[in-house]
This record gives structure tokens, sequence and C-alpha cells, in this order.
């Protein structure tokens, strides 16, 4: 029996020469009958490690009779055998708690037929104690298997996710940069639909310090968060700092994309403390909330993190277009005086567009406002109650309860603004409302960043 193991021969070895070549040979053909169950159909326990069971149920089996000895050291060369069971089930889905469940099914079934070999074998008087030390010294080989098997989970786990992190890294690239990259094996390395609809956004930490490496973790048609869940963890819990902040960026940036009606969601870290990421929608174009303003104060973020929006756009054009769009969101916010928390491409376009030409905008804004344009408290009082004016179309009542002043004082302050630049909103209203918009995003020019 022992000649015919598909073991790795060094296991087989260690086990012959620590327990004698007939335990060992016992051993494995324990462990091939309880994988010939396994095949037919009796244990059909979904719970079991599925891939290549017979050597699965070998190695275990040689480790078990091993510890039968009253030396609960697992053989050294099971951590190998280990290693390539565990290789073949990570990239399949299988976690850790099924490999742990296998192996106290595996504990359960070998026990059962220890206690058979004592019966058969062991003089009647003998057996109850025989079968007494025979349990202790297989549970503490067990506990030794499963703190190896969970150790070697998490290796090869994280060196996995590494791997298929850096080729997904560098097909978003490709996609971002126009490159044809075939849709087909696009989705199918990203496991993101790219002909839906698409909403781009990027979060980040007030304080973060971020590289340029994007790592791509996570991405599946449930819109799971994936490994910053509870029970998968590159990172349960992160924050601004060491203790937390990407675990904060994928919650928010799922939560958002969620709220907006998408349906498959795409994370992508980008650095320990900003996060880029698309969402899906299959029904229409994906809706962040017809009221913006609203919609941000609902979404709720964490003092300390922000969010640029792109605007929904369909296909591969839609996703690298949303995506820059919120790129240009963020470095609004970034450097600019819009109090965030949520920087929306849509309403920022317009100071976004004129700043793309920054001598032309200063000049713009100077020539419009005069000395509304001023860094200056009592200028930035005039200029939001006048900004504020325009977006309620001049109602006057709107205003005073937005702004929380009296009817009297948003009248005063809109006559003060427009004795100042000599002539009445009604003139040049829409050039007004640009230049006060430009303003609110970007500060007045002599505080507007080159």
């Amino acid at each position: 029996m022992i000649s015919s193991t598909i073991s790795d021969p060094m296991l087989v070895a260690e086990a012959v020469a620590r327990v004698g070549r007939a335990a060992a040979g016992w051993a494995v053909e324990a462990g091939r009958a309880m994988a010939s169950r396994r095949n037919d159909g009796d244990l059909s326990d979904a719970r079991y490690i599925h891939f290549r069971p017979q050597r699965f149920y070998e190695a275990l089996a040689l480790a078990a009779v091993v510890s039968l000895t009253g030396d609960h050291t697992l053989p050294a060369a099971l951590r190998g055998e280990i290693s390539v069971l565990v290789k073949e089930a990570v990239p399949r889905g299988v976690s850790v708690d099924v490999g742990l469940q296998g192996v106290q099914l595996f504990h359960a079934d070998f026990l059962g037929r220890l206690f058979d070999w004592c019966r058969a074998h062991l003089p009647t008087e003998s057996q109850a104690e025989g079968m007494r030390q025979m349990s202790a010294d297989l549970f503490e080989g067990m506990a030794a298997l499963s703190a190896l098997m969970a150790q070697e989970f998490t290796v090869v786990r994280d060196r996995w996710l590494a791997g298929a992190a850096a080729a997904r890294q560098e097909m978003v690239r490709d996609i971002l940069a126009g490159r044809d990259v075939g849709r087909d094996r696009a989705m199918s390395r990203l496991s993101y639909d790219l002909t839906v609809h698409h909403l781009a956004l990027i979060a980040w930490s007030e304080s973060d310090v971020t590289d340029d490496t994007e790592s791509i973790v996570h991405s599946d048609s449930t819109a799971n968060t994936g490994p910053y869940d509870s029970t998968d963890s590159t990172g349960p819990s992160h924050g601004t700092g060491p203790s937390h902040g990407a675990g904060d960026l994928a919650d928010a940036a799922t939560r958002l994309l969620k709220s907006a009606g998408c349906s498959s969601i795409l994370l992508v870290p980008t650095g320990t403390a900003k996060l880029w990421a698309w969402g899906g929608r299959v029904g229409g174009l994906p809706e962040p909330g017809a009221d913006k303003d609203s919609s941000s104060r609902n979404w709720r973020l964490p003092p300390h993190l922000r969010v640029a929006l792109g605007r929904p756009g369909s296909a591969l054009a839609g996703f690298r277009r949303s995506h820059e769009q919120a790129l240009a969101a963020e470095r609004a916010g970034r450097v600019g005086q819009f109090p965030g928390p949520v920087y929306d491409y849509e309403r920022l376009e317009l100071p976004i567009l004129l700043n793309a030409r920054p001598d032309a905008a200063g000049e713009f804004i100077t020539r419009v406002l005069g000395p509304l344009a001023a860094d200056d408290p009592a200028m930035a009082e005039l200029r939001t109650t006048l900004r504020v004016y325009l977006d309620e179309d001049r109602a006057v009542s709107a205003v005073a309860e937005r702004l929380h002043i009296a009817k009297n004082t948003v009248l005063y302050r809109v006559k003060k603004a427009e004795q100042l630049r000599c002539r009445t909103v009604k003139e040049d209203r829409l050039a007004v409302h640009a230049a006060l918009t430009f303003i609110e995003v970007f500060g007045p020019p002599a505080q507007r960043p080159e």
C-alpha cells in the first residue's frame, strides 16, 4: 500500500521512520478509503475540501498516525504537502474555514476508524484506555495540523491576491489609457461588466499619503467589498493612519455606489488612503441623487473621508470618461475651498473648465466681479449671498432661509454687491454666476492655485 501512495515521498518516508511501515501503510489505506467515500458521494458535505481528495486525506492520515506516538510535532514535509493542496484551493475560492472544517470532519472519521481498530485488535480490558489515549493524542495532532493549515492559507492567499491584483491593475491602466484590451478578456480579468452604465468615484482620506501604485483588490457582481468585509481580510479595519482607512474607503465607496443603484462594484485602492471605484448598472444610468447637496448629507461619510464623483457613462468610453471627471473633481476638492465632503463633477464642471486656463479665468473673474473678487471677509460674505441669490433664481425668501438671515439683509447685500460692480446682476447674470461659483470652488484670484 505504501508503494502506491500519491503523497509527497518525503512525507511518507518520515512517517515510516516515526511509526513504522505497517502503521504508515494503514494510514495510507484509511486515507484512500475516506477519499473513495468522498468521491462516491457518501460524504458529500460541502465543507470537505474537494480538490484532489485522495492526496488530501492521505497527507492528513499520515500526520494523524504520527501524532499517535505521543510526539505531536508534525512531519517536516507536511508543510509542503499542505501548501500544494492550499494552492489548488485558494484560486477556486475555497476559504480557510472550509479547509479547517475539512480537517474537523477528517478528525471525526479517522477517530472512528481508530476505535474500530481498537475493538478488533486490543483486548477488551485495554480498549477503553487505548481509545482514550488515542483520542487525546489525535486531538493534539489535529490542533497542530489546523494551525498549520490556517497559516498556509494566509500565506498562499496573500501571494495569490497580490499576483491577481497586479494582473488586474495592469488591465485597468490599459483601459484608462485607451489601449485595445479586448472587452471580453478585460471583463474576465476584472470580474466586472464593462458593457453597462458606469459611475466612477474617488475616495480618499483628508490626511492621506498616497503613492502611484494601483492595487486592484476586488470586484464582483453583488457589490461585496470582498477583502474589506468581516470574514476575509486584507485589512478589516483600516483608517487615516495604520489602524483604519482602507476599510473605511471601501465601505464608503460601496455604500455610495449602491445608493446610486449600482449592482456591480470594482474597487481599486491606490496607496493606503485613496481608492478608485466604479459601479455598474444595467437598467439605466446610476443616479447619485437628484439633489446632490441632500444626497451628500445623507451619505454620512466619516469626517476624515472625501469623495469625488464623475458623471455616469456607458461602456468602455463611459468607464474612462467618468473616471477622468472624478479625477478632475478630486483635484478641485484638494486644491480648492469647496467644503465637501462630496465633490461632484456635474456641479463643479463649469469652474473646472474655467480653471483649465488659470490666467484667463483670473482675468475673467476680476473683470466680471470687480471689487467683489477681493480676498476679504466682507467681500466673501457679499459673494456668498449673491451666489445663493442666483442659485435660488433671485427668490429672496429662499435665500434668507438657506443662509439663516433676514430678507432685508439679503436685499441689502445684493444691492451693495451691485453698487461695487457698478451694474445690476440682470445685465450679465450668467457671467456673474460663473465667476462666483469659480471662487466658491477655487478661491479668489489672489488665492487661486496654479
